[in-house]
């Protein structure tokens, strides 16, 4: 794929041959962006000083863009990659760009893209990214147990009343008699790929339901396109697909939705980390990017959830929504209707991450010595109270 540079978060220009998608913060002006430089004003602006004029002030913040903005925000800001993919999991990283809330902690952020979550935690523990969002994994649990990667907090969960995956089947197979996830075994069920939150969630629904997950034919199709194709076309008989990714063909008749995995099997779908050397050594960096991180991720529980944590719109609900669609290319309202459950604080369910490590390990997608208690850094994780 190419990737772009993103000016006026509009327009894109071609970069250099890679895998993945690069995306700066707002207007491409080196480092920085407009959010940062409001971020940065805000900052700086002396105590007392009076308001002028809204003339005199443009005039004035095109004069200061064009003879200092680089020079004034390259030296301000740290820049920093985070990996991730398009996905609504990972709203709290899109607020947190869009709001400036990286700026605010002197961070220059640049998201970085990638086509699957088994990629990213490569790049992070390469250096490739400093920081990523994305669902657990078998590389991600595989790097963590060699010393490399550590999570340092929660992303998305999935959560009863929230639609991130639903496992769909076509009309065909559904009025064939696959009509609920007990009517699985003997069947084939189309995931993204092995060793990931699609393939942990049939084994969730498998362990729920009572049957042994060699009873299912597990087909894996690598990208969610081809997930939805095969099943429209009845080369699977049903696949875990996000909901944001199968609208269309549900919308066309093409899919049914049997049922939601947050509503049978919750759990902590994705979550934050870094290189182990990063959060040893970078510890400043760190907790300023969980701050940011942090206030991105209360803002979007406050627009979908309630106190209690239930679906629930609040009153940033269409501002939240379109930030979101604007970075994963779907409509506003279409978000609204697909949305992952994030802690407002971004705490991580340690229980259910041993339990998932222990699952890997089981399928002996994971081995070597077992370190899972590294896996999850003491020193910036918030545990999840225990249920």
């Amino acid at each position: 794929m190419w990737p772009y540079q993103i000016a006026n978060d509009q327009h894109a220009k071609p970069a250099t041959n890679s895998t993945h998608w690069e995306y700066g913060s707002g207007i491409d002006i080196g480092k920085g962006s407009f959010q940062y430089m409001k971020a940065a004003a805000k900052l700086n602006r002396p105590a007392g000083a009076q308001p002028i004029s809204a003339f005199a002030s443009v005039l004035l913040g095109v004069v200061l863009l064009t003879n200092s903005a680089q020079t004034a925000v390259s030296a301000e800001l740290t820049e920093i990659k985070i990996g991730l993919l398009r996905s609504v999991q990972n709203g709290a990283v899109f607020i947190a760009n869009e709001k400036g809330y990286f700026a605010i902690e002197g961070l220059a952020a640049k998201l970085t893209f990638f086509n699957t979550a088994q990629e990213i935690p490569v790049a992070v523990a390469s250096h490739a990214a400093d920081f990523a969002a994305a669902g657990t994994t078998a590389s991600l649990y595989t790097l963590a147990n060699d010393g490399k990667l550590r999570v340092i907090a929660g992303a998305a969960h999935e959560a009863a009343g929230y639609q991130l995956y639903g496992l769909a089947v076509s009309r065909q197979t559904y009025q064939a008699g696959l009509k609920t996830f007990k009517d699985l075994p003997g069947h084939s069920v189309s995931i993204a790929t092995v060793g990931a939150p699609s393939h942990y969630s049939l084994a969730l629904i498998a362990e729920r339901y009572g049957f042994d997950l060699s009873e299912v034919k597990i087909l894996p199709l690598q990208s969610y396109a081809n997930m939805v194709s095969a099943v429209s076309a009845g080369q699977a008989d049903a696949g875990i697909i996000p909901a944001t990714e199968m609208t269309s063909a549900i919308s066309h008749g093409a899919l049914q939705i049997i049922g939601w995995i947050g509503d049978e099997v919750p759990w902590q779908v994705s979550v934050v980390f870094t290189a182990a050397d990063t959060a040893n050594d970078r510890s400043d960096i760190v907790m300023r990017f969980l701050r940011a991180y942090r206030r991105g991720a209360r803002d979007y529980h406050d627009a979908f959830a309630g106190a209690d944590g239930r679906r629930k719109n609040g009153p940033a609900t269409a501002e939240i929504a379109s930030i979101i669609a604007r970075y994963i290319g779907r409509p506003a309202e279409q978000i609204e209707s697909e949305i992952a459950y994030v802690d407002p604080e971004a705490r991580l369910d340690v229980k259910d991450i041993l339990r998932q490590i222990s699952w890997y390990r089981a399928q002996d997608l994971v081995d070597g010595p077992d370190t899972r208690e590294e896996t999850f850094d003491k020193r910036y994780v918030i545990p999840l109270p225990e249920r």
